[in-house]
């Protein structure tokens, strides 16, 4: 490893292995970037194994990617944390919990809860991890310096993540693809050749909606539609139009990619910096906007939001749904 490189970790957790795939999706910026970092753990890419984790002493940077589901999960985010100086939680598995959050519907209590017996048998016989009883996001288990959001996050905030966190000031033409799509206060900082302060999201503050172009008129919820029931090319507020959209209540930072193409916002970047609980902000943004003031037709509107958990916290009910027990 070369003393003058910083030494930089990849690491997944339980996810789809997206966040990785999207940081080879800045392409050719992936080879500019040798010049100041050694990948000295990467399994998805390098297939390293256990032998050279143990080998690390000590990292710069690690990119946690996916939920910690597994008690070894656990235990490999804990021992991240004492080895490395930067940890950033990669995607919105780690950030939020995820979609493998939705889990904690139904958590793992502990062996006498009914069927656990038969699981731990069939992990025994199939050597399946041990479940954790709770899934958890990195910042649940272990401090996080830095989150990256996204289902994946976008390649340019990834490569506004690598240039701040590893090339820092060293680093010639810093996000010359990237920083008219960053957020202001973080493209301000990565240009300035410096990292932003720790806790920092790299994402916006506000909601989806500041950002977004379509043509916002009275709100009228008048029905509810799945994304594969309508698709406009009107350029109208998808919400006004039935679609349940979550770009009031998620932070900022994608571009509006989904609802630039007609398709609702489903919260990947977790939510803005002003909301609570995004699930509550969102029943009162759909409830206040109800087309009707009959109890019948409200009662018809409400039976189409099906799987409000799953709807209004796909990527965050691990961590940010206010009602959901999260010790």
């Amino acid at each position: 490893m070369n003393p003058k490189k910083k030494s930089i970790a990849i690491v997944a957790a339980s996810g789809c292995r997206g966040c990785e795939q999207a940081i080879l999706d800045i392409h050719y910026q992936v080879q500019s970037l040798s010049r100041w970092l050694d990948i000295v753990y990467w399994p998805y890419l390098l297939g390293s194994g256990e032998a050279e984790w143990e080998a690390l002493e000590e990292l710069d940077v690690c990119f946690f990617t996916g939920a910690v589901t597994t008690t070894a999960e656990r235990r490999l985010a804990e021992q991240l944390r004492a080895k490395t100086k930067i940890l950033v939680a990669c995607g919105a598995c780690a950030a939020f919990g995820g979609l493998p959050g939705l889990l904690n519907l139904k958590p793992a209590a502990g062996p006498d809860r009914p069927g656990a017996a038969g699981e731990a048998a069939a992990g025994e016989r199939f050597g399946l991890p041990e479940r954790e009883p709770r899934v958890a996001a990195l910042e649940q288990v272990a401090a996080v310096d830095y989150v990256i959001p996204g289902c994946p996050p976008t390649p340019a905030l990834l490569w506004a993540g690598f240039q701040a966190l590893v090339c820092g000031p060293r680093a010639a033409g810093r996000l010359s693809f990237a920083a008219r799509r960053l957020p202001a206060r973080v493209a301000a900082a990565v240009l300035a050749g410096i990292a932003p302060p720790r806790g920092t999201c790299l994402a916006g503050d506000k909601a989806v909606c500041a950002s977004c172009s379509r043509i916002k008129e009275e709100k009228k919820f008048q029905a509810v539609l799945r994304p594969y029931e309508k698709y406009e090319e009107s350029g109208r507020c998808l919400l006004e139009q039935g679609l349940v959209c979550l770009g009031i209540t998620t932070r900022e930072g994608c571009g509006g990619l989904c609802p630039g193409v007609g398709q609702p916002c489903r919260g990947c970047f977790g939510k803005a910096e002003a909301v609570y609980d995004p699930g509550a902000k969102m029943v009162s943004a759909i409830g206040s906007t109800l087309a009707s003031d009959r109890k019948e037709e409200i009662e018809r509107l409400a039976a189409g939001l099906t799987d409000l958990s799953g709807t209004f916290y796909r990527y965050t009910f691990a961590t940010q749904c206010a009602l959901a027990d999260k010790e």
